[in-house]
């Protein structure tokens, strides 16, 4: 086996380039070994790079690692000023589109994970936060969180969340499931006055009912006074 460094503890893996017999289930022989090992990066004699990825999330993990190796092919492919035929050009392009819409995926779940509870039974991070970190304003974050609650989910969110326990939440829109409130005694409201049209009224489910009034603002903290009076 060859480590990737004297120092290094981890699964140890050993990385050659080989030649495989005709019916493709045994090397033949070496074509090339590596020069240098850099934890996850190889160095080949022939002045490409490799970089090991170590996922454990079987087909979807693998899928996004397929459409990185293209894309990066891709990359390489501009850069070098290399011609391009029209089937690769094809694979290039349909490649990059998916990755694209998974990535997107994934940045609007680590969105939805951020602003859930965690085990301070806070928000994970503040939209400030998550902001900075998506070179957004705090308020389009925000809002793009409104909206994926409104059932506004990314187009491959499924394919992201198969097989988790996270398939099932936000599939319809709206909050996530809250733990049942119990029913409290004093809870008021603001409603059209039915003996005054053109006003309002507070009302609370106790069959208290304040003043009549056309500032919805002021029948509000009639209310809200009510609802914090030790006589309720």
């Amino acid at each position: 086996m060859t480590t990737y460094s004297p120092s290094y503890k981890g699964t140890q893996w050993k990385i050659a380039q080989v030649e495989l017999e005709p019916d493709g289930l045994a090397p033949a022989r070496t074509v090339m070994e590596p020069t240098g090992l850099a934890g996850p990066t190889v160095y080949w004699p022939d002045g490409t790079t490799s970089y090991v990825l170590h996922f454990k999330g079987g087909l979807i993990s693998w899928t996004v690692a397929d459409e990185a190796d293209t894309a990066l092919r891709a990359l390489e492919a501009l850069r070098s000023g290399e011609e391009i035929t029209a089937g690769a050009l094809r694979a290039y392009l349909r490649d990059v589109r998916r990755l694209e819409t998974r990535m997107t995926a994934l940045k609007e779940e680590l969105l939805l994970f951020a602003r859930e509870a965690g085990p301070t039974d806070r928000a994970r991070l503040p939209f400030r936060d998550i902001g900075e970190e998506l070179v957004q304003h705090h308020s389009t974050v925000a809002e793009r969180h409104r909206r994926i609650l409104d059932g506004d989910t990314a187009q491959w969110r499924p394919w992201l969340t198969q097989g988790t326990e996270r398939a099932a939440m936000y599939i319809n829109g709206g909050e996530l499931p809250r733990t049942p409130q119990p029913e409290r005694e004093h809870e008021t409201g603001v409603y059209d006055s039915q003996e005054e049209p053109g006003k309002v009224v507070a009302r609370c489910r106790c069959g208290w009912a304040g003043s009549a009034d056309t500032n919805v603002v002021t029948a509000g903290r009639q209310g809200k006074a009510h609802e914090g009076s030790p006589d309720a």
